[in-house]
């Protein structure tokens, strides 16, 4: 008789990039690992689009902040909602995709869900 091992499952983050950020296609590994969108690229929001705006964007989306502006978003964070994730902004776009995707590898989202967390 076999039984079913039912192997936990890690959800998959889902990511909105700041409007800082290059376009989606520059993070091939990052976006293998998780869902990712960016203000701009995916939801149309303007360059200039206020921190407050993207971030009521990444509730609708449910979906945590990549930012390089770590320290105006975290105010925003509310116990619920999603989080922040933020990152040096001296990094080269190969540099985020492999910073970013080394930190979200096993982690299951729901543990940073309402935090602000820099890496």
């Amino acid at each position: 008789m076999h039984q079913n091992k039912k192997s936990k499952k890690i959800k998959k983050f889902r990511l909105l990039l700041d409007s800082a950020f290059a376009r989606p296609d520059q993070f091939p590994k990052l976006s293998k690992k998780v869902k990712l969108l960016h203000a701009v690229h995916s939801l149309g929001l303007s360059r200039q689009a206020e921190d407050s705006h993207i971030y009521q964007k990444a509730i609708e989306a449910n979906c945590f902040v990549l930012t390089v502006n770590f320290r105006d978003f975290k105010k925003f964070i509310r116990q619920g909602k999603p989080g922040v994730i933020g990152i040096d902004s001296q990094l080269s776009n190969e540099e985020i995709d492999l910073t970013v995707s080394k930190f979200v590898s096993g982690k299951n989202p729901d543990g940073l869900w309402g935090k602000a967390t820099k890496i």
